[in-house]
């Protein structure tokens, strides 16, 4: 009975101190994690805004795209009456 107590015991100590030393590697994992996840985060904002700046490029390699560009700034072709002022 003596003997299975020792090895109890000697189990929870292996076991206390496998646990104590294993604290450092899982923070470190913690905070790895967390910094890929931040990178991650950041790598698809920056792919978001470079597929919208590719859109953007094309649309002004268009000449439809110009003319829509223009006509949103308030461009007018010389002679052209605007819809709101035929009302």
């Amino acid at each position: 009975m003596r003997r299975i107590g020792w090895t109890i015991a000697v189990i929870a100590v292996a076991i206390g101190t496998g646990l104590y030393l294993s604290r450092k590697p899982w923070a470190e994992l913690r905070e790895q994690r967390a910094l890929s996840r931040d990178a991650s985060d950041e790598m698809k904002r920056v792919e978001a805004e470079r597929a919208d700046l590719a859109r953007q490029e094309s649309r002004l390699k268009n000449p439809a795209g110009r003319e829509a560009l223009a006509r949103e700034r308030g461009y007018r072709k010389p002679g052209e009456v605007p819809v709101e002022d035929l009302k």
